[in-house]
């Protein structure tokens, strides 16, 4: 099913770099083509293994999005929300992938972009949150929502994170949001300890477009991708969040339950006897 495959490790993390060596070794044993490099791997892969964590596969879906090539995430650490391979066991995962005996599943991006008279001044994908915050400042921002045009509210508060369902367990849960499940077709907004209190989490259709216009010109803003990537917003602009065009599909083992990692990440109780 898969002939060629790219690895990607975490750059200067030697665990990581001698676990993707083990599994070079592994998979040219099998007849399987390792590749490597974000131009061949674009050209040649029909698999992309990660070997690192969650935020190496936040990294690998955005850049690999719109070339509809799977990715199995091999966790270092600990159980992750994406990468949920062991190292323990990844020769017996990646053999039964290898076969296709596996799970996939699509995950839906966001389309960001910061827009100045029409024009885009800069542009990202975010698999799990946009995040819209204060620069080192003590006070609030005040910005206006926009959904399809509408007009939502003006909110003053630390800040906004726009939310996919895949990220509705990471920054936007912390700041109070609700957990979305994958398959979910939404985008969530959550304030970041907004002035008003009746300023609540809300949800709304995967297809809608969200607009927020800054209105305090006395603070620095920035928009951050994933927690990986920020872009300066400066006064006069607009960020504008859509769903992206093309999906992420994820493998995951034969036996892969989302519950089982929402209960373990969570500390969730087991079911009642």
């Amino acid at each position: 099913m898969f002939n060629t495959i790219g690895i990607i490790s975490k750059p200067f993390d030697s665990v990581s770099e001698g676990t993707a060596q083990e599994l070079r070794g592994f998979l040219e044993k099998q007849g399987i083509v390792v590749v490597k490099g974000i131009a061949i791997i674009e050209d040649q892969a029909d698999l992309i293994i990660v070997v690192g964590g969650d935020g190496s596969i936040l990294n690998t879906a955005r850049t690999f999005v719109d070339n509809n090539i799977p990715i199995l995430g091999i966790n270092l650490g600990r159980l992750g929300f994406l990468a949920d391979v062991s190292v323990d066991k990844m020769f017996d995962i990646v053999s039964e992938v290898l076969a296709g005996e596996f799970t996939k599943e699509e995950r839906c991006l966001l389309d960001c972009s910061i827009e100045q008279d029409g024009e885009v001044v800069h542009q990202s994908v975010a698999l799990n949150d946009a995040v819209i915050n204060r620069q080192d400042a003590l006070k609030m921002i005040e910005f206006d929502v926009y959904i399809d045009g509408k007009f939502v509210n003006n909110q003053r508060a630390d800040g906004l994170i726009i939310t996919t369902p895949t990220g509705s367990t990471a920054y936007a849960l912390s700041s109070g949001g609700p957990i979305m499940h994958p398959g979910v077709n939404a985008i969530g907004l959550v304030s970041i300890c907004p002035h008003t209190m009746s300023h609540r989490p809300l949800l709304i259709p995967g297809g809608s477009e969200v607009v927020v216009r800054i209105n305090d010109a006395s603070v620095g803003v920035s928009v951050h991708i994933d927690g990986q990537n920020t872009f300066p917003v400066s006064p006069g602009q607009e960020i504008r969040l859509r769903q992206h065009g093309s999906f992420v599909h994820l493998l995951h083992p034969k036996d892969y339950d989302y519950f089982e990692i929402i209960r373990s990440k969570l500390h969730w109780g087991s079911k009642l006897s």
